[in-house]
């Protein structure tokens, strides 16, 4: 069927209330006028009569297709632009507005995005029919529609061509709240640091590891319906294994992209668990890692304070993981080039299942033994999680096996007492001290001006002892090494005899005289100069003559050279 064209003014041609796209490229509206005043308008708008408008006996028209043409129209001075009427309804009108919009050369993706959105709102099409109607994968279809996801921050940069398409398709998978917190800690300041935004493969390590979670390593039943508001996370919105279309590159089990709900699962399961275990396996050891800090180690000693028995699990507290062997991948041939490299790859592989057959044979052994505990992670990364330690050290020939997880924790509360009553006794010696030292600052200690007491002189060999330098009598004072423990000083000073204590002085001033600067610290370089001329005279008399008789050699040749100088004046 031919279609009239019909010549209408400008002025009552009206932009429709139904079209989706509500911002437009001025710059290309002004291209097009230009063009317009060149060669015309070469393809007609379609409207439709508007008959909710009227403007006495002149007929509104509403446009359906064309107002960047409109407007172009206008400002190219046009008073009247070609026209196509047609009997519309609202939703042919609407269908018509979004397939000329998509049908553009320069649509952008947000237009897409909103385009494909209207119509599955209202209720025309699903993803699969819009995927016949214009041609599109539905893999394409459902990426667009994504984008609405976007906040308007991430919208607005995705318009200026700050991030490319494949950075706004990650960003749109996540929700508001961790886009924001994405926006705000990588591109808010992106005027300023448009260079060192993050690349896409920057970009997809930190949204996974900021704002997903393996649900292959959750501590709950992934199966569990009653853990969360949304239910099982087989299937589940948030789970990427649910929309292959969306992470083609998604786990088995998926991801979690919804951190706030994972969390409150976790936290549900282990307030679930913790109770069961204390009921119904109280051989079970509730156990924290020794490395918890802040708010988690502030929890765990609330939960001591309750009564809740919670044991340390590391080595040093003779506790040592025993880990379930991973089974090795079978090669895949379709990854190799040729038969030899796989088959070569097939024969280590053999080898690895031979060594996990071994290490699962051991660790069965180990589990059937009964000397590996079970054990209910309380805190750190494998909150919520069993895992299995077995006694080492200290604890290796205990009867660690034959106690209740209670007993275990029994013996960290007492071992905890023992060592804050050590800590204590430590602080009560440190308080005294800052006192005492108070005390010799006020009364002016260092005033006193009798003879010093036997206290007043052991403590100076104390201090003697710290700069005595690699002497014999280091190592006769202290049998144990040549390491003086700080320790120990006090009760070797007390235990000098005198001719140790002329020693030790003697270490102490040759320790201290000694330098590699005599001429910066001449004093100290001619008292041990003075020493050793009392004590070993004539080697020090045999050494300054060498020295000095070089000396005067040279003066005797600098005098002459002096005095040729001076006689040429």
């Amino acid at each position: 069927m031919q279609q009239q064209i019909q010549y209408i003014k400008t002025n009552q041609l009206h932009e429709s209330s139904l079209n989706p796209r509500k911002e437009f490229d001025q710059h290309g509206i002004d291209e097009l006028a230009e063009s317009i005043r060149q060669v015309g308008i070469l393809q007609p708008i379609i409207a439709r009569l508007n008959t909710t408008v009227i403007k006495k006996t002149i007929p509104i028209y509403e446009v359906i297709c064309g107002s960047r043409r409109l407007s172009a129209a206008v400002i190219a001075g046009l008073t009247e632009v070609p026209v196509i009427l047609r009997d519309l309804s609202d939703e042919e009108a609407f269908d018509l507005m979004i397939t000329e919009n998509l049908q553009r050369k320069d649509v952008s993706p947000l237009e897409e995005a909103v385009a494909y959105q209207s119509l599955i709102s209202k209720g025309t099409y699903d993803v699969h029919s819009l995927s016949i109607r214009f041609g599109k994968s539905e893999s394409y279809i459902r990426q667009r529609v994504k984008l609405n996801d976007l906040i308007n921050e991430f919208k607005d940069l995705l318009r200026k061509e700050v991030i490319n398409l494949s950075a706004a398709l990650e960003i749109a998978k996540l929700n508001q709240d961790n886009q924001i917190e994405l926006y705000d800690d990588s591109y808010k300041n992106h005027e300023q640091a448009y260079g060192s935004l993050p690349s896409l493969k920057q970009l997809k390590r930190t949204i996974e590891r900021d704002f997903m979670t393996d649900l292959s390593d959750a501590p709950f039943d992934i199966h569990d319906v009653t853990l969360g508001p949304f239910g099982s996370c087989i299937g589940c919105q948030f789970n990427t294994a649910s929309e292959t279309l969306l992470f083609p590159d998604a786990p088995e089990q998926g991801r979690c992209i919804n951190i706030t709900c994972f969390k409150e699962k976790k936290n549900r399961h282990f307030e679930r668990e913790i109770q069961r275990v204390q009921q119904e396996e109280p051989d079970v050891i509730l156990g924290a890692p020794g490395y918890i800090y802040g708010e988690e180690e502030k929890r765990i000693n609330e939960m001591k304070k309750q009564g809740v028995p919670v044991v340390e699990m590391s080595w040093s507290n003779g506790f040592s993981e025993v880990t379930i062997p991973e089974q090795p991948d079978t090669p895949d041939a379709s990854y190799y080039e040729t038969t030899e490299d796989y088959e070569e790859a097939m024969e280590d592989y053999l080898d690895e299942v031979k060594d996990y057959e071994n290490d699962l044979k051991e660790y069965n052994e180990k589990i059937a033994s009964g000397v590996v505990r079970k054990v209910f992670m309380a805190a750190g990364n494998d909150k919520g999680k069993v895992r299995y330690y077995e006694p080492v050290g200290k604890r290796a020939n205990g009867s660690l096996s034959e106690q209740s997880g209670a007993d275990v924790a029994k013996e960290e509360q007492i071992k905890e007492l023992q060592e804050k009553d050590k800590r204590n006794a430590e602080l009560a010696f440190e308080k005294t001290y800052t006192d005492v030292k108070g005390l010799l600052e006020e009364n002016i200690y260092s005033n006193i001006e009798e003879n010093l007491s036997q206290s007043e002189w052991q403590a100076v060999y104390v201090v003697l002892l710290e700069s005595i330098g690699h002497v014999p009598l280091r190592e006769e004072i202290n049998p144990e090494g040549s390491y003086i423990d700080n320790k120990q000083k006090t009760e070797i000073a007390s235990k000098l005899d005198i001719n140790q204590i002329n020693r030790l002085f003697r270490a102490f001033l040759q320790n201290r005289l000694e330098t590699g600067s005599p001429l910066y610290q001449v004093s100290e370089a001619k008292s041990l100069i003075s020493i050793a001329s009392e004590k070993y005279p004539e080697l020090v008399k045999e050494i300054d003559l060498k020295h000095q008789g070089v000396y005067l050699k040279r003066k005797e040749s600098i005098e002459k050279k002096i005095q040729e100088l001076t006689s040429n004046q």
